[in-house]
């Protein structure tokens, strides 16, 4: 199998390290994802074990020492090494970030993860009102546990992204939940649209014209977020309905709602299958028969989603370098992943085929040629003080700043720069 020949730089790893799970949510992709409060010591014979774990760490830390590397589940914290792993990871230089219900988080365990090298965590929340939440989860007092979580974080230094899953039941609580998420001091708070697979295959899911006017009004609220980031989910029409409302918008020099599914970004089972996204099961591959590194390179599946065919009215829409649609969700209705986006309710016009403000920087290519900005240790230091749900953004945006401008250092004085010109909030770690 041949490698493809376009851009596939690794940035973040969604891994399941384990099935077992205190919660029974009706629409977990986890389809065998079992309700247990069993002792954490007890770890089912199909998940990686902990020298088996460790090694996968060494493998990815091969294709890219700095990715961002998601523990999640089930519930990462009934897996009892779940510490072990974080640290090895950051230790390699990766970023860690645990992905949870909250409901075992307390203030020793937040200690723990802060101390083993943990960036963030990523918390569930589905509603403002417990009730509505806790029915979603299927756990009473579900909601008071995930809010106490998010606060137990903050006074812990970890910085926490609030995930809500969107349904009917919550579909008109989103701005509610937005400022909800400001008070209680959230750093990113980002709304998954559910991808009916899984255990949520047969759930009545929103329209598709519920879907546009949801995404147009995070589009306005994302321009006037005061300190918060609104990061979308499944959602890639974000992007168009984004260069529809501002072409030159710095979200989309950021790629804000780009689809990463075997380009940048992928899925680990717990059983070790590698799949581009958790709603896609199709699988690129298995690390307990080969190497990550020869999956993420040398994958059919990768590079059919890195050389996309695309078919149905995604074919001939002038958006399809900037959206390109759900291929998931393609997946799911038409079992196929180059069909068209059934949620996608614009017509294409029959004109050229829009490029957006990011393919036009002549960055990625100086970048081919070994030219890449040397960080100074000062800027890298500085960096780090960055939210790590943004980090690889800003660093991105920093990189084609520097390139753009002839400069191969990039220090303090460079990001405050590109601060400026991309109006980026806290870049310099203020």
């Amino acid at each position: 199998m041949l490698m493809s020949n376009v851009e596939n730089s690794l940035k973040i790893i969604s891994w399941n390290i384990t099935r077992r799970c205190n919660f029974s949510c009706s629409h977990c992709y986890l389809p065998a994802a079992l309700r247990t409060d069993q002792n954490r010591e007890m770890s089912p014979a199909c998940e990686l074990s902990t020298e088996k774990a460790l090694h996968l760490i060494d493998q990815i830390a091969e294709v890219n020492r700095e990715v961002m590397l998601i523990l999640s589940g089930g519930e990462p914290l009934l897996r009892s090494d779940v510490f072990d792993l974080a640290e090895y990871a950051s230790e390699k230089g990766m970023m860690v970030v645990l992905g949870t219900n909250g409901y075992y988080l307390n203030a020793e365990i937040a200690r723990k993860l802060k101390e083993k090298g943990v960036s963030g965590v990523s918390i569930s929340l589905d509603s403002v009102n417990p009730e509505i939440h806790d029915w979603i989860r299927l756990v009473p007092g579900s909601w008071e546990r995930a809010v106490k979580a998010i606060e137990i974080c903050k006074r812990s230094d970890l910085s926490v992204q609030m995930n809500t899953v969107v349904t009917n039941s919550n579909y008109n609580e989103i701005p509610e939940l937005i400022q909800f998420a400001r008070t209680l001091g959230v750093r990113v708070f980002s709304p998954f649209f559910l991808v009916c697979t899984g255990k949520g295959e047969e759930l009545t899911d929103i329209s598709p014209d519920q879907y546009e006017e949801l995404l147009s009004l995070i589009v306005r609220l994302q321009e006037n977020r005061k300190g918060m980031m609104i990061r979308t989910r499944c959602a890639p029409t974000f992007r168009r309905i984004l260069y529809q409302r501002n072409p030159e918008s710095n979200l989309l020099k950021l790629d804000a709602g780009k689809c990463m599914a075997g380009t940048s970004y992928c899925r680990i089972t717990p059983e070790g299958k590698v799949t581009s996204c958790p709603y896609m099961q199709g699988s690129a591959g298995n690390v307990k028969e080969e190497d990550f590194h020869e999956i993420w390179h040398y994958s059919k599946e990768f590079a059919s989603l890195r050389n996309p065919s695309l078919q149905g009215k995604c074919k001939v829409c002038e958006y399809q370098l900037i959206c390109g649609g759900c291929r998931a969700r393609a997946h799911a209705s038409h079992g196929n992943i180059m069909e068209e986006d059934p949620w996608c309710v614009h017509v294409p016009e029959g004109s050229d085929i829009i490029t957006p403000p990011v393919f036009k920087s002549h960055a990625e290519a100086v970048f081919d040629d070994g030219l890449k900005p040397v960080w100074t240790r000062e800027a890298e230091h500085r960096v780090k003080k960055i939210p790590f749900f943004v980090r690889s953004m800003v660093k991105g945006a920093v990189e084609r700043f520097a390139v753009n401008n002839g400069c191969k250092e990039i220090t303090p004085e460079l990001m405050m720069k590109a601060r400026k010109k991309y109006g980026m909030e806290k870049m310099a770690g203020k």
